[in-house]
């Protein structure tokens, strides 16, 4: 009996399901402690069900997490054929479809996309990079993209790669020269592209051109790698790969910037299906992973970032931040320690080290660490600005290890080498504000810092505090607000708050600032909070 039950359709039907609803339940537990491990029950589960809409979507959110692009795609397509598709996924359809040659299926996807609406933005550049692809012109495309107010953000850059990769260099050294002459720090990646491709043409000359701000650390490491005889390496013809694949990894990017994680990640990882060689996409990816509180994917896909990348430098830092993310300070140490050996003479990599001495406490080693950058930064000529940003740098570590007034001397260096930095005044006035000496100087260094970003809670901060000191206590409360509107979790922005509350008589508010501020604290900050909480405020207890 038992033999004739078993092989019967309704009990095999009912335990397929059985199985797949155990392994779906093991997948939920697995999820918090191995995300690859739930990822491939989820894998599993959908071969055996591959109709199964639950497992389906939750395959898809796993496989992104853990860039199984393989099951997103499956997923995606299985949600695809019971209309419950999401306004992303069409993305990770056309990726696919492109890599695979297949323009049509891409085609298709981009339909799709534009029905979906939320990312409609994207269709008519990404169907120019399939006409450029199939030999056609992208003008019509790129003509109905300027059109959109989302779409024409991304045009200017659009229309200088797709020149290039039709071989009108001629044509576009206008645009180039613009974006040169503009010279924002946003522009760098595509100014790099550019850069890349005149080398591909063996025009040194033209590339050196176009890197000649060197406004940022790639650029400026692209420069000394040409210069060094190593254009070879660098060079790179833009085609639709590189357009379509840089068009995504910027979408990601800025996704990123805007806290839309997971949707950066999805950008992300089709930006490396179409374009899987870009050291620029490993960056996205990886920066997308640690966005996604995943940084052991971060790291390995970091790694794929070699020594002589321009933007080698950025990998390292987004590699030893996630590190500190996880609190895991000797392993950072031993990684970083691991790539100064290797290249004791850059001066970045001394900043770095700072840095990372600084965030885990030991603030006199990182003031060293921040004296030999600037050492090695002066013997290669680096631009005032950035010897400014050295020179904070190591003034912050001093004052804050109770090097002082050595730290007073380093902030006006960097104050005499960048006088019109809000960051720097702002820092250089607030040091001496806390320790209320040269009290006039340092708020109108704060006055002027606040003029030049008045958007910026710390510096409104700041200001909000010297009206405090200087007894103008209804104008503090007033900046102060301002501030925590920006930084509503900052618990010096809190306790400045709370202090200037009691002080006008608002008691209850202050109290409540001052809870604010205890719980993000430190240790140190947290029991004279308690006591202002208990007994208020008294002259002891006044913030700092």
């Amino acid at each position: 009996m038992i033999a004739v039950l078993v092989s019967s359709p309704a009990f095999a039907k009912r335990s397929d399901g059985t199985n797949a609803l155990n392994r779906y339940v093991e997948a939920r537990l697995t999820e918090s402690s191995d995300r690859p491990a739930a990822a491939a029950i989820y894998a599993e589960s959908l071969k055996e069900q591959p109709d199964n809409l639950l497992l389906a979507s939750k395959a898809y959110v796993k496989a992104i997490e853990v860039g199984d692009f393989d099951l997103a795609i499956k997923a995606v397509r299985t949600l695809d054929l019971r209309g419950q598709v999401d306004a992303e996924m069409p993305l990770l359809l056309f990726a696919d479809a492109f890599a695979r040659d297949d323009f049509k299926a891409a085609g298709q996807a981009t339909v799709e996309l534009e029905a979906l609406g939320n990312f409609g933005f994207l269709s008519p550049l990404l169907n120019a990079w399939l006409a450029t692809a199939a030999g056609q012109s992208p003008l019509a495309d790129l003509a109905v993209a300027k059109k959109d107010s989302t779409a024409s953000y991304y045009h200017q850059e659009q229309l200088i790669l797709h020149a290039l990769a039709r071989g009108h260099d001629a044509d576009v050294m206008q645009l180039i020269d613009a974006l040169v002459d503009q010279n924002e720090v946003r522009m760098a990646p595509i100014r790099i592209i550019a850069a890349r491709h005149f080398l591909a043409k063996k025009d040194e000359e033209q590339a050196l051109k176009i890197l000649d701000r060197e406004r940022t650390g790639p650029e400026a490491k692209m420069v000394r790698d040409i210069q060094a005889g190593n254009a070879r390496k660098l060079a790179q013809k833009v085609d639709a790969q590189v357009g379509a694949g840089f068009l995504l990894q910027r979408m990601a990017s800025d996704l990123g910037s805007q806290r839309a994680y997971f949707l950066g990640l999805v950008g992300a990882q089709a930006a490396a299906r179409v374009f899987p060689d870009s050291d620029y996409g490993h960056l996205i990816l990886g920066e997308a992973y640690g966005n996604s509180q995943n940084n052991a994917a971060a790291r390995k896909k970091l790694k794929y970032i070699t020594r002589d990348s321009v933007y080698a430098l950025l990998a390292i830092s987004r590699e030893i931040a996630g590190y500190v993310d996880d609190e895991d300070y000797d392993a950072a140490k031993i990684r970083l320690n691991d790539v100064i050996e290797k290249d004791p003479e850059a001066p970045e990599l001394r900043i770095l080290s700072g840095q990372l001495l600084q965030v885990s406490g030991d603030n006199e080693a990182a003031a060293e660490s921040f004296k030999h950058a600037i050492a090695l930064a002066e013997k290669r000529n680096f631009s005032s600005d950035l010897l400014a940003s050295y020179w904070l740098s190591l003034g912050s570590a001093q004052e804050q290890a109770g090097l002082w007034p050595a730290g007073l001397e380093s902030l006006e260096k960097a104050n005499e080498l960048q006088p019109n930095s809000a960051t720097i005044l702002n820092y250089l006035g607030y040091a001496q504000l806390e320790r209320r000496e040269n009290t006039e100087f340092a708020i109108e260094a704060i006055r002027k810092a606040h003029k030049m970003r008045s958007s910026s809670p710390a510096i409104t901060d700041s200001l909000g505090w010297a009206y405090f000191i200087t007894g103008e206590h209804e104008k503090a409360v007033g900046y102060l607000e301002r501030a925590r509107a920006g930084e509503p979790q900052d618990p010096t922005i809190n306790e400045h708050l709370g202090d200037a509350y009691w002080t006008v008589g608002r008691k209850y508010e202050a109290r409540y600032a001052w809870k604010s501020a205890k719980l993000f604290a430190d240790a140190e900050d947290m029991k004279r909070l308690a006591e202002k909480i208990d007994l208020g405020l008294q002259a002891d207890l006044v913030s700092p």
